[in-house]
């Protein structure tokens, strides 16, 4: 039987994308934002190259911020992308 390698594979995907997101257990991680729009408990505004993310919840706050990356945590309700 042949060894799957998703993990590798899923994890070369991933970096290959000029930017991603993933969400898991209240934490949403955003890879290559470009600048920090809003950020207040309800909502998080963020520009990604050709598009916007829109984060709606409550609780939200930055948990690690870099200057390509950053942690959010909090009860993530939707996410939404609004593109030029």
């Amino acid at each position: 039987m042949k060894e799957l390698h998703f993990r590798n594979y899923f994890k070369n995907y991933l970096f290959d994308l000029e930017d991603f997101i993933t969400v898991y257990d209240g934490h949403l991680h955003v890879f290559n934002y470009e600048k920090l729009i809003k950020l207040n408990e309800k909502e998080i505004i963020l520009k990604m190259h050709s598009k916007e993310i829109i984060i709606d919840g409550n609780n939200l706050k930055i948990k690690q911020m870099t200057n390509q990356e950053l942690l959010i945590l909090g009860s993530i309700l939707k996410v939404e992308f609004k593109y030029e």
